[in-house]
């Protein structure tokens, strides 16, 4: 009876549910090996494989060379294959600079041929596929090709998403002379919502694309400029004046190094009152007086980046942080200043934009005095209970009340991105924090454990390595990029500590002077017995001879308190520090990694997918095809 069962049983790995399954959550380099199980395993495979992906490199459709390999192997297969692409991504694995024809520029170029396009036919099966077509269509660089009789070809009737250098403005304006019958721009383009140019070269006629802007219902614009020879303020001008008749526009950026737009915003205002009152993602690669005043204006406004400000009296942070606190459905808060040391503009942010998921404020001048932040901190996190992304570049100080703080006001909180700040830790203090169970990725400065000599010791570490997943379950990088440096150091330099010949905190011997003369625990440690860390065995005996028992156990109990170094201290860089030991041979035991890659690509990853759910397109800088491994 039981034999009769089993084999009746049918055999899971031969069910579609469950192959399906298994393909959708396994990494891009296993597909191969998949798609050579069996027919079954191949074709959900090859599904995967080829379909492609708006935001995420490592799902990418093949690199140009791949596809010609395959096209010369089976032009059946190559077909077949292309009916999986939904998100087509034509570009080399690597693009070259193009100097041969545009010496002295840096522009980025595809040098490979492209077999695909050399023939009509083939190029019908790359860019109209079989099935129910592409939805989007990405060429970030010229491809040298013919493209003159194939350019009714370039974009599908399916195709919402289009990505090109604006090389491929004059062919997507343009009609083939093989085109089966003419066609207008309001039908060519009545699918395309959402546009973005990559602007590589100045020598191509920008009133194509302000033609080709016109032509369209864009629900999405992303302008990035590349060219060393950037568009001028009339040019500028006229590319706002095309957009402002995009009424139905939810999202804009423009990405124009040097150049806030500000005569064009001006100009487009005084032409139209209220601009697109569908806002709802603005990016702008510089900020002025006349954008600020324009922001509050977009009463749907959920994501704002911003990444730099004119220089000038005109820009205060007081204007920029009133002016963005008025905009209370914000969800995505990205901006860069030039200055910014205090968490008190944040909170006023915070206080106006209660949604908020993503907060990233940075700036330039990461000098100053180190910022306790103790109550201000915790006074930000509890204004925002949605948080999901946290990064700022202040610099201050933070302990085990404010990562409980975390846990119980930010229960969603993914990203937790503090470079400049020191996280100061002790078991006592770890014991009370709840686990960050959604927290994927965190950095900070520093991680300083108090009396790290002890927690080495075996029995102590194993408890530290224990409360340390507990708190963050989900943590697979190390928090403290610099040190991966310390990652090359011997095994036994970490398990015969004592025997090292490096400068250890636990001893101010070998610090320089100059550095401790300023720290609170140098000149306390001249009075206060609690603090005399720096004394030998020998000279605490004798110290204590006076004393007796119960002034020894007040003294034990005061010796328990976190003791962490002072900002003098921080500042200096103890590589071979107790501190530093301590940290390798946790990151090691928990088997963290130490790619900094990992680190931006997680944070790419979910910042496009946010982007997704809010406008239905991500933003997708030119780095991301040039540089795909943080993509």
């Amino acid at each position: 009876m039981a034999a009769t069962l089993i084999q009746n049983t049918p055999n899971p790995l031969l069910l579609p549910e469950i192959v399906e399954n298994v393909v959708d959550n396994i990494c891009m380099g296993d597909l191969v090996s998949c798609a050579c199980v069996n027919s079954l395993w191949n074709v959900i495979a090859l599904k995967k494989l080829y379909k492609g992906s708006l935001n995420d490199m490592q799902y990418r459709t093949p690199h140009i060379g791949r596809l010609g390999n395959l096209l010369i192997a089976s032009r059946e297969r190559f077909s077949q294959n292309m009916g999986f692409v939904k998100h087509l991504l034509l570009a080399p694995k690597t693009p070259t600079i193009d100097d041969a024809a545009r010496p002295n520029t840096n522009r980025l170029a595809c040098s490979e041929e492209f077999l695909p396009l050399r023939r009509r036919l083939d190029a019908e099966r790359l860019l109209r596929p079989q099935g129910s077509g592409l939805v989007s269509l990405t060429i970030p660089f010229e491809i040298d090709e013919d493209w003159s009789l194939i350019s009714d070809l370039l974009l599908s009737p399916t195709i919402e998403y289009l990505a090109v250098d604006n090389f491929y403005c004059e062919l997507l304006m343009a009609s083939s002379n093989k085109s089966a019958e003419p066609i207008t721009p309001a039908d060519k383009f009545s699918k395309l919502k959402a546009l973005t140019i990559y602007r590589s070269e100045s020598s191509r006629d920008n009133k194509l694309l302000f033609h080709l802007i016109r032509s369209c219902n864009l629900h999405f614009f992303h302008f990035e400029e590349r060219s060393r020879d950037q568009m001028t303020p009339i040019e500028i001008a006229e590319l706002l004046i095309s957009l402002q008749r995009q009424q139905n526009l939810k999202a804009l950026v423009l990405i124009i190094p040097g150049s806030s737009c500000s005569a064009a915003i001006r100009m487009a205002r005084r032409k139209q009152s209220k601009l697109w009152p569908n806002l709802k993602a603005l990016y702008l690669g510089m900020g002025d007086e006349h954008w600020l005043e324009q922001i509050p204006d977009f009463k749907e406004l959920q994501i704002l980046s911003i990444q730099e400000f004119v220089s000038g009296p005109r820009i205060i942070n007081s204007d920029v942080i009133s002016k963005i606190g008025k905009c209370q459905e914000l969800r995505v808060i990205d901006v860069y200043f030039r200055e910014c040391n205090d968490i008190e503009a944040l909170l006023d942010i915070a206080h106006g934009c209660p949604l908020l998921q993503m907060l990233r404020v940075l700036h330039r001048r990461l000098g100053g005095r180190l910022d306790p932040m103790n109550t201000k901190f915790s006074d930000l996190l509890r204004a925002l209970p949605h948080l999901e992304f946290l990064e700022l570049n202040l610099k201050f100080q933070i302990n085990g009340a404010h990562i409980q703080d975390l846990a119980v006001h930010c229960p969603r909180l993914t990203v937790l991105r503090l470079r400049e700040t020191w996280l100061c830790l002790s078991i006592a203090q770890m014991r009370t924090v709840d686990p960050l169970r959604q927290l994927e990725l965190v950095q900070f400065k520093e991680v300083l454990f108090e009396n790290p000599q002890r927690l080495m010791e075996p029995h102590i570490f194993s408890t530290l390595v224990a409360e340390w997943r507990r708190i963050f379950p989900k943590l697979r990088e190390m928090p403290c990029h610099a040190d991966i440096y310390g990652l090359d150091m011997k095994k036994g330099d970490l398990e015969e500590i004592s025997e090292r010949d490096v400068v250890s905190l636990s001893s101010y011997e070998e610090i320089p002077l100059s550095v401790l003369e300023d720290t609170e625990e140098y000149h306390s440690s001249e009075t206060t017995e609690s603090d005399m860390l720096t004394l030998s065995s020998d000279e605490e005996i004798s110290s204590d001879e006076s004393e007796d028992a119960g002034e020894e156990e007040e003294e034990e109990e005061e010796e328990e308190e976190a003791v962490f170094p002072g900002e003098q201290e921080l500042n200096y860089n103890y590589f071979g520090s107790d501190w530093v030991f301590l940290r390798i041979k946790l990151w090691r035991e928990l088997r963290y990694g130490p790619s900094q890659t990992a680190y931006d690509r997680f944070t790419s990853i979910w910042r496009t997918n946010l982007e997704i759910e809010k406008i239905g397109w991500p933003v997708m800088p030119l780095e991301a095809y040039s540089d795909p491994e943080s993509y």
